[in-house]
């Protein structure tokens, strides 16, 4: 039983902790306090640090991780042990605790920090702040550590995480380390995470754990925020650009990595290109430049401004005009320009295209609310609400130019009326018959829930066309799950019996077997998709509740919330590459028990045999 509950000792258990990690773990508790007071000292201000989170992690999960502009301050560890380690935040926090420092008023530093200016004099004065972090790492380790070390700050450089190339010795050598990483709060103001990384063999440190994919960087909290995409490995067949998408610098039709010309970027040759990966970067930039467009669209409207539950994924030019685009839309054209030749184009509704401009040019109340039923789209209007998408566009060009392994910039170039159900599929217009990666937000203005803000890039452009590949073997997957067994629906044995066991799944192959083994104990299942209402079945006789995922993520967390908040059942959670802080998530979230999958039947039994379930009759 004590599994069931403590699902975090179950992993504890299995991979056991050094006592050297131990000794790290107890020293950094005290280092967390040390930083807080010392930087609040030196600051004037309120400084403080969430609790430390740890793991070990490689070089490349590392900057993986990361989001956005960061200052990497590099660190020498002197004395009896030796080795390099950086820390590590994003640029504009960066800004904000060294316009704290040196005292700007809160309207200059929100400007300065807005503006995204690292000069010298916020340089010199993060660089004061740097100075103490290392301090406080030297003093508690001089007290407590069995070796004599000093932490000992020298350059600091401002990097992209994207383009840092991981062979090189910087910022940091290509090594195992321990990163160390927490939130801060200033003055009640919540900011980026702050993160170190301890060269893991300076200190004797080694992970029990097998290789596995780092657990995602903690952020601060924020409106939930969906990226759902498939994704898969890359052939390099599958990364033909479609005509509308001419490369600057191409080799027999094809972009070569080599044509990046930033020496530090590392760009896999194509045969390697790692899809899984560079679609986590971009669905991170895309994050990145939904937080920004708020801001931007804010400071212009001079009201509060939010993009919310984004979501990501691949759709053709007909999921999206058929399905997608609700009612009457404003199309914005953006030119992609640069390094890549090609278009992207941003989709408001009508409605809230004339919201947004009418609140520009400061329309009154009445005015607006009438203006926006009538649907008058008129000249001064259409006009505001191209100032706005230039913003847009401006944010999409200032990241990516930045941020995106090749440089390239969007031009807004022109305004359209489009009526999504009367556009010709097969036709150039609006936009080619073509895939497409769809980023989609929800907006709120001023407190009102507006419509979606909806971009369409070419998927050649951003170089996912592979995630189509999984798509369209899917349906091969579940034939072979077929040949090798029942189908789920097949198996569902709760068409005229009360229910058991529940099972909640994204994931045919597993709930398959999941499914047979519980029917092999006499127990009647019922199988739901994600998208079906559970509510609806809980508690009932439900015994348990089996949720079955593909992927660890937050898609399947919000499941387990709507179980959670349902029933007081046992939810036991069945996925692939757990970590330590998936876990405790899950276990926050009213799961009750860890499943491992690919699953055996003595896992399955193990989970089963925890759980008081009164056998069918």
């Amino acid at each position: 039983m004590a599994a069931i509950f403590c699902p975090f000792f179950f992993i504890e258990s299995r991979h056991g902790m050094k006592k050297a990690q131990q000794r790290i773990d107890k020293i950094l508790e005290s280092v967390r306090t040390r930083i807080q007071d010392e930087v609040s000292g030196l600051i004037g201000a309120t400084f403080i640090l969430s609790d430390f989170q740890r793991q070990f992690i490689s070089k490349e999960d590392a900057f993986d991780q990361l989001s956005g502009k960061q200052v990497a301050a590099k660190l020498d560890i002197t004395g009896d042990i030796q080795g390099q380690g950086c820390l590590l935040l994003e640029v504009k926090d960066a800004i904000r605790l060294g316009g704290t420092l040196i005292m700007l008023p809160e309207a200059s530093l929100d400007e300065v920090v807005s503006s995204g200016k690292y000069d010298e004099d916020t340089e010199d004065s993060y660089g004061e702040i740097a100075n103490i972090i290392a301090g406080s790492y030297t003093k508690v380790f001089e007290e407590m550590y069995p070796d004599s070390c000093r932490f000992v700050r020298k350059t600091q450089e401002v990097i992209i995480p994207v383009k840092v190339t991981i062979d090189s010795d910087e910022p940091v050598p290509d090594q195992l380390y321990y990163q160390v990483l927490s939130v801060m709060t200033l003055n009640d103001r919540q900011m980026g995470n702050l993160v170190m990384l301890l060269p893991a063999a300076t200190f004797g440190l080694e992970s029990d754990e097998p290789a596995v994919e780092a657990a995602p960087v903690v952020a601060p909290p924020k409106p939930v925020s969906t990226v759902s995409a498939k994704r898969v490995e890359t052939k390099e067949e599958d990364l033909k650009p479609p005509s509308t998408i001419t490369a600057k610098r191409e080799e027999g039709g094809r972009v070569e990595s080599a044509a990046v010309p930033e020496p530090q970027v590392k760009q896999a040759s194509v045969p390697d290109f790692d899809t899984k990966k560079h679609n986590k970067r971009v669905d991170a930039l895309l994050e990145s430049c939904r937080l920004k467009m708020g801001e931007e669209m804010g400071a212009l409207l001079g009201v509060e401004v939010a993009l919310t539950d984004m979501e990501c994924r691949l759709v053709t030019k007909e999921d999206y005009f058929m399905e997608e685009a609700a009612g009457k839309q404003v199309l914005a054209y953006m030119d992609v320009v640069g390094e890549l030749d090609g278009k992207s184009y941003l989709f408001v509704g009508l409605k809230d295209a004339i919201y947004i401009g009418g609140t520009l040019i400061m329309l009154p109340p009445a005015e607006l609310e009438k203006v926006v039923l009538d649907e008058e789209f008129g000249e001064d209007t259409e006009d505001a609400f191209g100032e706005i998408a230039n913003i847009m566009s401006g944010v999409y060009s200032t990241l990516f130019e930045e941020q995106y392994i090749q440089k390239i910039r969007f031009v807004k170039t022109g305004i359209e009326k489009i009526l999504p159900l009367k556009v010709d599929i097969d036709s150039d217009e609006p936009c080619p018959n073509q895939l497409y990666y769809l980023s989609s937000s929800s907006l709120t203005i001023g407190g009102k829930a507006m419509g979606k803000v909806q971009t369409l890039f070419p998927a050649a452009l951003l170089q996912l066309e592979g995630l189509l590949q999984q798509e369209e073997q899917a349906p091969v997957q579940q034939e072979s799950v077929k040949k090798a067994a029942p189908s789920v629906a097949q198996l569902d044995s709760s068409a005229s019996q009360s229910i058991d066991i529940l099972v909640v799944s994204d994931d045919a192959m597993e709930t398959v077997k999941i499914v047979e083994f519980l029917q092999h104990r006499h127990l009647n299942v019922k199988v739901l998709s994600y998208k079906e209402n559970v509510v609806d079945y809980l508690p009932g006789e439900v015994k348990a509740v089996f949720l079955v995922m593909s992927d660890v993520n937050e898609k399947a967390f919000a499941v387990a919330i709507k179980i959670s908040s349902a029933c007081s059942l046992p939810l036991i959670a069945a996925g692939p590459g757990w970590t330590r802080s998936k876990v405790i998530t899950a276990v926050k979230y009213g799961i009750k028990d860890i499943l491992l999958t690919p699953a055996t039947s003595d896992d399955i039994a193990d989970k089963i045999e925890a759980v008081p379930i009164r056998l069918a009759a």
